[in-house]
């Protein structure tokens, strides 16, 4: 199944993560990919790593900046005549108190998880408006619906997306540019790697999850590119979650939860 043949698309966060295995996934269903980050080591990485490597395409931006999220898009749709599809999945996380949190920090985790994903979706849009339509898929997270502490800034950026992605919805659908969402659970990336090698975080942590695992950034990319292709033509302005049931509740009595082996 090739489902994103003659297809542009443009993926911020490209070079790790659940960023790479999206560009993996359209590239393997016929796109043609500008992956899109700040570590040009993880960049080629993702590139040679796709299973057609010459459909995919690499630029360096430092998306903390609008200019930079302006000019690699830019660049994509002058360079192809045509983009379809744009994935915003760049994102930083800081752990911090709200007594703690410096004015550094609120600004990058803001910049990166949500001013960036404007200014990308911005010149997207714009060049879709005019070209028969598009499709933007925005990167959120669990954190949107639920708090996780000590990271405001991180849960308010990302619920800040998720309403970017119902308003831009909202306004574009007429104009056949739909805007969605996927907000993971916790997925084994990079960014959270760290965090379960703690000792007891693991068992603390899927205690919280229904499935008793975490998810592969493989799943959430099939999410995205469910929310790219036509087989999601008439969803706009939705956030599927795909979190394995963290997000819906907590068992009453402790006693009867299953075991996390």
């Amino acid at each position: 199944m090739e489902r994103f043949t003659g297809r542009n698309a443009v993926v911020t966060g490209g070079s790790s993560g659940i960023g790479r295995a999206v560009v993996h996934g359209l590239v393997a269903e016929g796109a043609w990919v500008l992956a899109v980050g700040r570590n040009e080591e993880g960049l080629e990485a993702t590139r040679t790593g796709a299973s057609r490597p010459e459909m995919v395409g690499t630029a360096v931006a430092d998306l903390r900046h609008s200019a930079d999220c302006r000019q690699v898009v830019g660049e994509a749709i002058e360079s192809t005549g045509r983009l379809h599809l744009l994935v915003n999945c760049a994102g930083v996380s800081f752990e911090g108190s709200v007594l703690d949190i410096t004015e550094e920090e609120w600004r990058e985790t803001f910049a990166v998880n949500l001013d960036a994903g404007f200014w990308t979706s911005q010149v997207a849009a714009r060049h879709m408006a005019e070209n028969d339509g598009g499709c933007i898929v925005n990167v959120t997270s669990v954190d949107a619906f639920y708090v996780e502490s000590p990271m405001a800034h991180y849960n308010a950026s990302k619920a800040a997306l998720g309403m970017l992605t119902r308003s831009m919805a909202h306004e574009l659908g007429h104009l056949r540019v739909r805007v969605n969402a996927v907000a993971p659970g916790e997925t084994v990336t990079p960014m959270v790697e760290p965090d379960l090698a703690l000792p007891g975080f693991n068992e603390a942590y899927l205690r919280k999850v229904p499935m008793r695992r975490y998810s592969q950034p493989e799943e959430q990319a099939k999410v995205v590119l469910f929310l790219a292709s036509d087989d999601a033509a008439y969803i706009t302005g939705e956030t599927i979650v795909a979190d394995g049931g963290e997000t819906l509740g907590n068992w009453y009595d402790p006693r009867e939860e299953p075991p996390v082996e």
